[in-house]
């Protein structure tokens, strides 16, 4: 069956002077307005589209891509608010439809919102969705400790920022271990810390433990051997300073030249780090 939000590939089944009618291999059809259709289509020939309802709620498949799919999430910009609910720019001609009752609070057009795609059973209509927490999972989390996960933040607290973990998951990276700056939207690289029983995670923007101090221990010697051997920082630097040379904190940083040291591939001076012979 054909749903709408998702790509499916299609087989060229006539055309009209409309466009191409699609199939799929139940032989359900789906038009291919004139302006997506390749000159060279021939019946039998095979297309990858997405499939939407158009201005006129018909099902309708484009080979425009969307910023956002089924089931997914994403940062998108507002561009009209109505008496009903709020509008989006998702790259489709019919821009995609926020109702007033999924979102937490008033979406105010030229902002950007991070949102949920959904489907409404009923109308078959996609819809967003910007009460981005009701749609993640809380079970059965699959991810082990210091594990690397796609983050997309959905929204800044008093604590920390709230992430949308590998599309399935929420998460929580904390304000008092972020050195950089970070925006609703923004979409970054992090590592697991914890999972807990309400199904929250617990992350941190950089690798933990060994392989963290292994890793930035190693980033830490080229930079000195860079400098010549010397680099005028210490443990005793601003994590401002610090994290502007390395973009790390300063607690990664010193445990990495802990691990140098330690190794006896540095001393520690009193205005920086040499290199040892």
């Amino acid at each position: 069956m054909i749903k709408t939000g998702l790509f499916l590939d299609l087989t060229f089944h006539h055309d009209t002077p409309q466009g191409w009618y699609l199939v799929d291999e139940l032989g359900v059809e789906v038009l291919l307005p004139n302006k997506y259709c390749p000159a060279e289509a021939i019946e039998g020939d095979i297309i990858n589209v997405f499939i939407y309802r158009d201005s006129e709620d018909r099902l309708t498949a484009t080979t425009r891509v969307p910023k956002i799919e089924f089931n997914e999430f994403a940062c998108l910009e507002v561009v009209a608010t109505t008496s009903v609910g709020a509008f989006l720019d998702w790259g489709m001609e019919k821009d995609l439809f926020v109702p007033f009752k999924e979102q937490h609070k008033r979406l105010v057009e030229g902002e950007h919102a991070v949102v949920y795609l959904y489907r409404d059973e009923v109308t078959d209509r996609l819809l967003a969705s910007a009460k981005v927490s009701k749609w993640l999972e809380k079970s059965e989390i699959p991810l082990g400790f210091n594990a690397e996960v796609d983050l997309l933040c959905f929204e800044e607290t008093e604590i920390g920022f709230r992430m949308v973990v590998n599309q399935k998951y929420q998460g929580m990276v904390f304000k008092n271990e972020v050195f950089q700056s970070i925006e609703v939207g923004d979409t970054l690289k992090g590592y697991v810390r914890a999972i807990h029983e309400t199904g929250s995670i617990d992350l941190s923007l950089t690798p933990i433990g060994r392989k963290k101090v292994t890793g930035l221990a190693g980033v830490i010697l080229k930079a000195i051997e860079a400098e010549g051997g010397f680099l005028p920082l210490t443990d005793k630097s601003s994590p401002e300073a610090i994290y502007s040379r390395f973009a790390m904190s300063k607690k990664a940083f010193k445990e990495a030249i802990g691990t140098l040291y330690k190794n006896r591939d540095i001393t520690i001076e009193p205005n920086g780090l040499r290199k040892t012979q």
